[in-house]
């Protein structure tokens, strides 16, 4: 009997009927492997390939450590670069000193040569500072960590990450400076930078010297500016409204209505004949307060003067102008008050610093014996220091040098410690004492004995004037007679009366008889025998 083929593969014998004419099967086994089992074959393949490519593609890992947590989620928050995701954070935990978080993050495969100690993290949000808004795409998304990628450096895979975002990244072409000045002032990082009222670069960073007297800052220049920022350029803090008062009026210096509110640093490069060198980034440049006093010249050689004066300095502080008949020469350097033991009282002290480098002299250079006979002889001729107006609205005060011929004689003792210039006393304090003496000659006049009498005069002024008083209706008559006598005389030589008509004609009549002797006497003077003979 054949042999059939079952429906899944396997052959079965054909069995004998049995007696009671139904056929028993017989069970034969079958040698080999089952297709079942070639599907977990396939998946465990598939497993062990996915699980190779994931740990061969798997970019390596780093912790970044912030002061807080903010906005961060594990295995959510994404770490991006220019948009891009190039990471993920895998866990959130607590330093062990419990100062600070630390985030354990995984970056893609390829990432290990752009981790070095250059690299920089930061976690971006929402935010505004310096005047500028940022990261408000993160309202809906949320926040991620920023990354600024560096081959520069040593490898790490531990970051303490910044708490704002950097101004630039490395990407951005450009240079960096420092600036030291006085103060910071509304300056922030962020704060821009000014080149012609031109955003050039923004303020990356300061600090506190460690002596506390000045303020470091670090500033980013993009390509081209860095390049306009020479040895000589003069950079100041542009914050705020500059507002200076000079005989040219109210000056009102500002760069926008931002460097108002956030601040900002402007610098410019004086023009040369010959342009000065490029500055390298180790070039501390100072950060002037205003552009006033960037604009003002660099002073090397400053030669320190003492001044004394008797009246009272308010409205002279430092930093006030010294000037010789209009022209600056130096500034006040600090004012106080002494006690002068030999004519014990006080008196007000001020130390000045002249800066020859103002005054252009006619030799190529001046020894310091030669500078000291130039004094001798100004100050000889009347050369002395006052304390004048300098400005009406604000009372400020200035030193001023002039001559003064009329001044006591006096010298220079160029052996005291600070040589020290002769004063005179302003022109306010002249008329003080002008005044001062005039009423001490008002003081000393018998004021008494001139009121007693100027009294008595009185009384006799008063007497006269009643007795006056009685004799009025007697003048009253009096100027009425002479009234009437006026008006008669007024009538009596009026052209048309007789007395004036007769008056003329006796004149006439004088006045011919007047020529008839005159005519007499010249005939006799010519004729006298006529006298004798008569007339022929």
């Amino acid at each position: 009997m054949a042999e059939n083929q079952d429906p899944i593969g396997s052959s079965t014998a054909e069995a004998p009927p049995a007696e009671d004419g139904l056929v028993d099967a017989v069970l034969v086994e079958r040698r080999g492997i089952s297709m079942v089992w070639l599907v977990p074959a396939v998946a465990a393949v598939v497993g062990a390939w996915l699980a190779y490519t994931a740990l061969t593609q798997r970019g390596p890992s780093i912790t970044i450590r912030f002061e807080s947590a903010a906005g961060l989620e594990a295995n959510k928050t994404r770490i991006r670069f220019k948009d891009v995701e190039v990471g993920k954070v895998e866990a959130i935990e607590l330093s062990d000193d419990l100062s600070r978080v630390d985030v354990h993050a995984r970056l893609g495969k390829g990432a290990e040569r752009y981790l070095t100690d250059q690299t920089r993290f930061w976690v971006v949000r929402a935010q505004i500072s310096a005047g500028q808004i940022s990261g408000l795409s993160t309202i809906l998304s949320g926040a991620y960590i920023g990354i600024d990628p560096s081959t520069e450096g040593q490898p790490a895979n531990n970051f303490v990450g910044l708490e704002r975002p950097p101004p630039f990244t490395s990407d951005v072409p450009g240079r960096t400076f420092k600036l030291r000045g006085d103060t910071l002032g509304s300056l922030d990082l962020g704060s821009p930078v000014y080149f012609r009222w031109i955003t050039v670069g923004s303020v990356v960073s300061y600090e506190l010297d460690p002596e506390g007297d000045h303020v470091t800052l670090e500033v980013f220049v993009r390509e081209p500016h860095d390049q306009r920022v020479r040895e000589n350029s003069r950079f100041w803090n542009a914050s705020g409204l500059d507002v200076s008062l000079s005989p040219e009026g109210i000056q009102v210096d500002s760069i926008s209505l931002a460097s108002i509110l956030v601040g900002g640093v402007a610098f410019e490069t004086p023009r040369l004949p010959i342009p000065a060198p490029k500055a390298n980034e180790e070039t501390v440049f100072r950060l002037y307060p205003n552009k006033r006093a960037a604009k003002r010249p660099i002073i090397g050689i400053k030669v320190p003067f003492q001044l004394h004066f008797e009246q009272s300095a308010a409205g002279l502080v430092a930093g006030s102008p010294v000037d010789f008949q209009g022209i600056v020469v130096g500034q006040v350097r600090d004012v106080s008050l002494t006690f002068d033991e030999r004519i014990l009282r006080p008196r007000i002290s001020v130390l000045i610093d002249i800066e020859p480098e103002r005054v252009r002299v006619t030799d190529v250079e001046i020894s310091r014996e030669r500078w000291r006979e130039i004094w001798d002889a100004m100050v000889a001729q009347g050369l002395r220091a006052r304390l004048s107006t300098h400005n009406l609205l604000t009372g400020q005060l200035e030193v001023n040098l002039d001559f003064h011929p009329g001044a006591s004689p006096a010298e220079i003792d160029w052996e005291a410690r600070i040589p020290e210039i002769p004063t005179v006393p302003s022109p306010i304090e002249e008329l003080k004492a002008g005044l001062g003496e005039f009423m001490a000659k008002i003081n000393a006049l018998p004021l008494e004995p001139i009121g007693r009498e100027l009294e008595s005069s009185l009384a006799r002024l008063n007497a006269v004037l009643r007795d006056l008083e009685q004799t009025t209706p007697a003048l009253t008559g009096a100027l009425e007679r002479a009234e009437q006598t006026l008006g008669s005389i007024e009538e009596l030589v009026a052209p048309d009366s007789q007395a004036s008509v007769d008056l003329k004609r006796a004149l006439r009549e004088v006045a011919d008889g007047a020529r008839a002797l005159r005519l007499l006497a010249e005939e006799l003077e010519q004729k006298p025998e006529i006298l004798i003979r008569g007339r022929p």
